[in-house]
């Protein structure tokens, strides 16, 4: 071709000067990554492969949004048979008559027109259809990267049809077998208009090739200074996720004790090379901030926006990350004080970023430096006085018992298989309902003949909800005093009444000594039918509805006991649109249920109520947690449908299909 040589002086030129700006672009992110602290995330290397592969071609997040995760598809589809495309211009250059086969070359003319539906799509979503997830996004970025991805189409398309055009005239060999049905279409358009000599065929050829190639490396430059930079980041990212809890991840406090720190984050200078590499992994999606319980409910906090901020200040400050205090400057109090560490933004996340980490670090510093939530301030003091968040004093932990069925053993007195770690709502907490709860599975327990001890008021809180608002060192004398105790009792396993507890003690004990596996009571009550321990003699018989409490389902993957515990009592499950690891948070957790609610425009309790009134012919609403019978009980009150739907434990549904005496909710 006669245009070759201006192509590849060109191109060359061109190629040269974009990989020099992506070096220099690129460069200063990697070197933070190198200085950044320490994260050990090469373990599980096999499992890490698989499950890259599973999110990164399957688009197994991506696709929970329906429209937006095709759109996705259609545009990634484009850049994987991108590089045929390279391959057939690069090739042509140096060999005019070389094409990649009449296969390949179909098959790109193909996802040519597929990525530019999801182009079109994309850009129809952003700019007509404006979902609320998109607030806060970058919609300049956006259409600039569109723009340029659908110029890169447009060259395909171009240069194809004009090959054919060279045809006879300057390439020796017809390349009509070249598969590019495409570009032999729209061949017959130029000859229709007369656009079809030697010379315009090789301006056009070379108008085509610059649009694609030239493009392509521009848009290379210009992807680590975009939305797009996970383009280049996100892979990696999903490889080196946690794996040690499906999916998500909690404060890692193991780390800071490998580095001889705590969980605090200060500065960008206390994050690790997997947290800089989250910052710069954000594909301004949204999802995040659509599914938080916090910024649904009106109050500062937006994931997305979030690691958004922390991003830029990193940018700004890739020199010296260390110059920066976070929380407050960068991060306001307020905004990291709504967080309820539910982890529903981590859940949608495509790219696994870990905002929960990140939020708990810099809640730790304002612990630290004295700043913290006026109502948190009084639980925490109570904490330290009292060892529960109530204030209340520890001789009355066991106080429920009065009304209880059966009074259980002390475990550090006597042997036993099972220790109850009740929890301070459970033990505490003046909710009727609550005590209606603990008394059910109370009950269900004597049925079925289980032995069963409580460490009374040598129990504390268990530390999970401190953990989560940044109180460490307050978390780790909590747990130091509980495995205290349960080292004077025997037993070998652990049964909690609280997802809260039962996340701490299942995944933050282990790691200061616990040795005995624990279960969340849903667990037990589901293995005691299937031993026949517990037998149905009274069929429920109504339409119910499930709530998924953050912390068993979420956090630990636990959805199908309950389910399947209703199943067993005769009930009608009607789930509600989210539901298991997509389910609402209650709005109570990491710390939120003793945190003022100034600003909040609806609870998100109250918001999953509406949402399950909605449903057709369902009477109860059903929890497995003692925060979400305080939570829901409330919301059912404040929105007047206490007539409409009533909020009960699965454990009082047990009790009732299984004939035990009926349970008097009577204040202790």
């Amino acid at each position: 071709m006669e245009v070759r040589p201006f192509l590849m002086i060109v191109l060359g030129v061109l190629a040269l000067a974009m990989l020099i700006l992506f070096v220099l672009r690129v460069s200063p992110i990697l070197r933070a990554m190198k200085n950044a602290k320490p994260d050990a995330r090469w373990d599980q290397k096999g499992q890490r492969f698989a499950s890259m592969m599973n999110q990164v071609f399957g688009h197994r997040k991506l696709l929970r949004f329906r429209l937006a995760g095709i759109i996705h598809l259609f545009i990634f589809s484009g850049f994987v048979v991108l590089f045929l495309d390279i391959l057939e211009v690069t090739g042509q250059l140096v060999y005019p008559p070389f094409t990649v086969g009449v296969v390949l070359g179909g098959i790109i003319d193909v996802w040519v027109i597929i990525t530019l539906a999801g182009v079109i799509l994309a850009l129809y979503q952003r700019r007509v259809m404006k979902p609320k997830r998109f607030e806060g996004s970058d919609e300049r970025d956006a259409t600039i990267i569109l723009s340029m991805i659908a110029t890169i189409l447009v060259g395909i398309i171009i240069h194809t049809s004009f090959y054919h055009l060279l045809a006879g005239s300057v390439i020796p060999e017809p390349p009509f077998g070249d598969g590019h049905f495409l570009g032999l279409a729209v061949s017959q358009l130029w000859i229709a208009l007369g656009i079809d000599t030697p010379m315009m065929a090789q301006i056009g050829y070379a108008v085509g090739v610059l649009l694609d190639l030239g493009m392509i490396l521009i848009f290379l430059a210009y992807l680590p200074i975009s939305k797009h930079s996970h383009v280049l980041f996100a892979i990696p990212a999903v490889f080196f996720r946690r794996m040690d809890i499906p999916e998500q991840s909690g404060p890692d406090f193991d780390r800071g004790e490998a580095n001889g720190e705590g969980i605090k984050i200060a500065t960008l200078a206390d994050f690790s090379w997997k947290d800089t590499l989250d910052l710069f992994t954000c594909t301004e999606c949204g999802r995040c901030q659509d599914v938080c319980p916090a910024y649904g409910a009106g109050l500062p906090l937006s994931p997305k926006k979030l690691i958004l901020d922390l991003r830029d200040s990193m940018t700004e400050h890739l020199k010296n990350p260390a110059e920066v205090a976070l929380a407050g400057p960068v991060i306001s109090e307020e905004t990291l004080w709504a967080c309820t560490t539910c982890g529903a933004c981590q859940e949608e996340c495509p790219v696994y970023i870990e905002h929960v980490p990140k939020i708990v670090g810099m809640r730790s510093s304002l612990i630290e430096s004295g700043s913290v939530e006026e109502r948190a301030q009084g639980a925490l003091e109570n904490l330290i006085d009292q060892r529960n968040a109530y204030g209340e004093n520890p001789d009355k932990r066991p106080k429920w018992q009065s009304k209880a069925p059966v009074q259980f053993k002390d475990a550090r007195r006597e042997a036993v298989d099972w220790l109850w770690f009740m929890g301070d709502v459970t033990s505490f907490d003046s909710e009727p309902n609550v005590l209606k709860s603990v008394q059910a599975i109370s009950t269900i327990l004597d049925r079925a003949g289980m032995d069963v001890g409580l460490l009374y008021d040598g129990e504390s809180s268990s530390g999970n909800d401190e953990l989560r608002m940044g109180e460490e060192g307050l978390f780790k004398k909590l747990a130091g005093q509980n495995l205290h105790e349960m080292k004077q009792a025997t037993f070998s396993r652990i049964l909690t009444s609280d997802p809260h507890s039962f996340n701490t003690l299942r995944n933050d004990y282990p790691k200061m000594g616990l040795e005995q596996p624990v279960y969340h009571y849903t667990q037990v009550i589901l293995d005691l039918f299937k031993e026949g321990k517990l037998t149905v003699e009274q069929p429920v018989n109504a339409k119910v509805t499930f709530h998924d409490p953050c912390y068993l389902g979420r956090w630990n993957r636990i959805f199908d006991p309950p389910r399947d515990i209703l199943r067993l009592c005769g009930a009608e499950l009607v789930e509600m649109p989210r539901n298991r690891e997509c389910s609402l948070c209650c709005g109570a957790g990491g710390g939120r249920m003793f945190m003022n609610e100034t600003g909040m425009e609806e609870r998100p309790s109250e918001e999953r109520i509406r949402e399950a009134v909605e449903l057709n012919g369902v009477t109860q609403f059903v929890v497995s947690c003692p925060m979400d019978v305080v939570m829901y009980t409330a919301a059912a009150a404040a929105l007047g449908y206490e007539d409409r739907i009533k909020v009960v434990d699965i454990a009082e549904l047990v009790v009732q299909a299984t004939g035990i005496k009926s349970i008097d909710a009577k204040a202790v």
